[in-house]
């Protein structure tokens, strides 16, 4: 009997073991989208598959979804560490998210084992908030990417329009996480460009955003909430609704704070930056920004509200210049 068990299990293992490794063996670690694919395809070079996910299930962890041609792809939900590349040269790939709550979701939940790294990689990706269900001129997607768990997400050379939300949201997130937003376009969203806010305690969220553009939205440009970290540099925030960049923190005891560097803050409907008007400290910091158009002042300190600049920044052509009630900050030495 007991060599009978022994046998029983020794087939069983043998059997597990075949089904994982066989599972394995189906995914790759680069798989293909074409204009042309099918999504019953391997998502090989030579047979690639339609959409970005009909490709994800056959792709490994930590591996690399890339488009052969322009195309729309459709929307996505990240739940694995993956890089998506959209392709260059004759155009990008697009993503067309007309009534989808986002364009990319993603959640990869914390604690997994088989994926401690938790790494998203979005490059070279247009996203598309407005559909044919909607009037002429309307928005009916409602994130261009939105970001709910996860450690680390790079947004590289993307195009983020149309959305009736926001172009990128971060939001209760439940661990420390990392946003980098480079060379990328968020332009004419109903919301906000970039906005990042979580009520977990302990829960910081560190965003960079570089050499990018967020303008046109009905919101604001930057808009960093509860627990955010973000620093912004070689940017343009303009003609928003609100303000270029706006730090306030609605939760108690939550800190926000935006770091604005080096950016064109231009044209926006009240204010160029904006600090508190929420229930926690908000501070935003300036160096060597150029802020002027803003139609009520260029510079809004309200309740929590601080504003920290070096002095070096250009304020002026706004319907209230300067920076009254700013605390100044020395010019450091290095």
């Amino acid at each position: 009997m007991t060599k009978v068990r022994f046998t029983l299990k020794a087939l069983t293992l043998a059997v597990f073991m075949l089904a994982f490794s066989a599972l394995a063996n189906a995914q790759a670690t680069r798989t293909w989208v074409s204009g042309v694919g099918d999504d019953v395809n391997p998502c090989s070079r030579t047979a690639p598959c339609k959409t970005f996910a009909g490709a994800i299930s056959k792709t490994f962890i930590n591996g690399e979804i890339d488009a052969l041609d322009p195309g729309g792809y459709g929307v996505l939900t990240i739940t694995k560490s993956i890089t998506v590349d959209g392709g260059t040269g004759a155009g990008w790939a697009s993503v067309l998210a007309s009534g989808s709550p986002a364009g990319f979701t993603v959640n990869i939940a914390a604690g997994n084992v088989n994926d401690p790294l938790r790494n998203v990689r979005i490059r070279n990706v247009s996203f598309n908030g407005s559909g044919a269900s909607g009037a002429i001129g309307t928005r009916t997607g409602t994130n261009g990417i939105r970001i709910l768990a996860g450690s680390n997400v790079w947004v590289d050379n993307c195009s983020i329009s149309d959305f009736t939300a926001n172009g990128i949201q971060v939001s209760n997130v439940t661990n420390t996480f990392n946003l980098f937003v480079r060379n990328t376009i968020i332009q004419d969203n109903g919301a906000d460009g970039v906005v990042m806010s979580t009520t977990t305690g302990g829960a910081f969220m560190r965003g960079t955003i570089e050499n990018s553009h967020m303008t046109g939205n009905v919101g604001n440009g930057v808009n960093g909430g509860a627990n955010s970290r973000i620093s912004v540099d070689n940017c343009s925030l303009s003609g928003n609704g609100n303000a270029g960049a706006l730090a306030r923190s609605l939760t108690a005891g939550q800190v926000a704070v935006v770091n604005l560097s080096n950016c064109q803050v231009s044209a926006n409907g009240a204010h160029g930056v904006q600090a508190g008007g929420g229930a926690a400290t908000s501070i935003v910091r300036l160096n060597k920004n150029h802020i002027t158009g803003s139609g009520t002042d260029g510079v809004n300190i309200g309740a929590s509200g601080e504003v920290d600049t070096y002095g070096n920044n250009q304020i002026f052509g706004n319907n209230i210049d300067g920076c009254p009630g700013c605390t100044a900050v020395a010019t450091p030495n290095s």
